[in-house]
């Protein structure tokens, strides 16, 4: 899912432009976080006040703090490491990373999962063993999710092939009474 089309469920605000995505400044992310944060509360208690404050003139080593947490509350709850560096974000570099990150960032604040345990740990403030386990919670219920689809789909196939299994059968038993029926016709006609 593009990154634009996903946020735009989220929110209106910022407007998800490709212009801005093409190379998205500092604030404009920043943005998008608040703006995923009001409506989802993922990442609720990451950041500090100052933080917060879009309109402030973040340095570019607070800008750096901020995409570290940022990306690292999105690794936790994605369960991968996400190919992109801060400094290279904040410098306008490799927007394609960034544009990824930006989408694992909306799978994480949309996959249901409570952020609350992750952002502690990333604060300092305990949740390891929260984090941990909430991390096995998930872990289990995406492996239940996957075993459950896979179950499905071989109900289908075995659906399937017996359907076709009767179809050739009912092809075989008609072939066979059109043969017959030919044999007592031509009797008929000798």
């Amino acid at each position: 899912m593009p990154t634009a089309q996903a946020f735009e469920q989220l929110f209106e605000k910022p407007k998800m432009t490709e212009k801005l995505l093409l190379k998205p400044p500092f604030r404009y992310l920043h943005d998008i976080f608040l703006a995923t944060l009001g409506s989802t509360g993922f990442g609720n208690g990451l950041f500090t006040e100052v933080e917060l404050d879009s309109k402030a003139n973040h340095e570019k080593d607070a800008k750096i703090s901020i995409l570290t947490k940022m990306i690292t509350l999105t690794e936790m709850m994605v369960g991968e490491k996400i190919d992109v560096k801060p400094s290279k974000i904040v410098a306008g570099l490799e927007p394609e990373r960034t544009n990824y990150f930006l989408q694992q960032l909306f799978r994480a604040a949309t996959c249901g999962v409570d952020s609350a345990a992750y952002v502690r740990q990333i604060t300092g403030e305990g949740g390891d063993d929260e984090a941990e386990e909430e991390a096995r919670r998930q872990a289990e219920a995406q492996a239940a999710a996957e075993e459950e689809e896979k179950a499905k789909r071989k109900a289908a196939d075995e659906k399937k092939k017996r359907a076709e299994e009767k179809k050739k059968q009912e092809d075989m038993l008609r072939k066979r009474q059109e043969e017959e029926e030919d044999r007592k016709r031509k009797e008929q006609e000798a």
